[in-house]
């Protein structure tokens, strides 16, 4: 069965329709049998609060509405050889129970770095996607991968087969999750190839219904993107997180997503490592780590920052 593609470049401000495929997750069924709640995360590190006015949320059981705070969506000059685009998708796969699927909102990519053959640290593809749970049941574990393509529809990244795909935890219904990535790029006959389009795919989540299940989401809010480096592409994202949970739940990474001053998807990047805590309860600051992913156009105060969390 082919996988959901979104192929660039197309208006990125249109919704795409994407619908996944169907897996068995055994254990998470086992863990909501067990009333244990997923929390997904759309950050220094001063101790975690809660205040009386909000109490915290302790599963098992109860029903929890979904926190609607939201990331503030990051600013540098234009860079030459840059550029944007999102995409389109087809539909195959199986929709959720009540119709509802996972949409790609928008998409987004910039190649920036020298155009000369040798294989060097600033031919680079930064890339970034916002997904919607359109459907009233939570979605697990959803694997989202970029492919990053030249003109004729071949790989233009260095080494395409150690491409990693991002899982997201939990997106919860009607809830927007970012995702980003950075690419390596390929040179071919001594000079570095041109991205033509990214294309970003969404499978194997597993859809289960909100019944009984505390379903508060972990928010996050964007503090400040310090860049540094020679050419200012590398970048350490600070930003505050608050989780309405009584528990401390796993880390699974740290999904950014910049936009340009006109709000359009540039790029992103994950870090897999940064801000293990940043799943404890209450509100606290955490940080992430991007080594070049930063793109020349993006906006500071348009960045998006998404803490996945997941019960240990």
């Amino acid at each position: 069965m082919a996988t959901p593609t979104v192929h660039a470049p197309t208006p990125p401000r249109r919704r795409r329709r994407v619908i996944i495929l169907v897996t068995a997750a055994t254990a998470l069924l086992a863990m909501l049998s067990a009333g244990a709640a997923l929390a997904l995360a759309p950050g220094d590190r001063p101790p975690a609060t809660h205040t009386a006015a909000s109490p915290c949320i302790t599963p098992p059981g109860g029903t929890a509405t979904p926190n609607n705070d939201t990331a503030t969506p990051n600013s540098d000059t234009a860079n030459p050889g840059s550029g944007t685009a999102a995409g389109t998708a087809a539909d195959v796969g199986a929709a959720a129970p009540d119709g509802g699927e996972l949409s790609i909102v928008e998409s987004g990519f910039t190649q920036f770095g020298s155009a000369a053959a040798p294989i060097t640290r600033d031919g680079v593809v930064s890339t970034g996607a916002v997904i919607v749970n359109t459907s009233g049941h939570l979605a697990y574990g959803a694997t989202v991968s970029f492919r990053v393509l030249d003109a004729e529809g071949r790989p233009a990244s260095l080494d395409p087969a150690r491409e990693q795909p991002r899982q997201i935890p939990v997106i919860l219904p009607g809830q927007q999750v970012g995702v980003g990535e950075r690419h390596w790029v390929a040179s071919r006959g001594g000079r570095r190839v041109e991205v033509a389009r990214v294309d970003v795919t969404v499978t194997g989540a597993t859809w289960l219904p909100v019944e009984g299940t505390p379903t508060a989401a972990v928010t996050t809010r964007h503090l400040d993107t310090a860049r540094y480096g020679p050419d200012s592409i590398d970048t350490t994202v600070s930003y505050e997180v608050h989780s309405p949970y009584c528990r401390e739940l796993a880390s699974t990474g740290v999904g950014i997503v910049f936009r340009d001053a006109a709000g359009v998807i540039v790029g992103g990047g994950f870090d897999p490592t940064a801000s293990r805590s940043g799943c404890r309860p209450g509100r606290h600051r955490e940080s992430a780590l991007l080594v070049r992913s930063l793109p020349p156009t993006a906006d500071d105060a348009r960045t998006e920052v998404h803490q996945y969390c997941v019960p240990r």
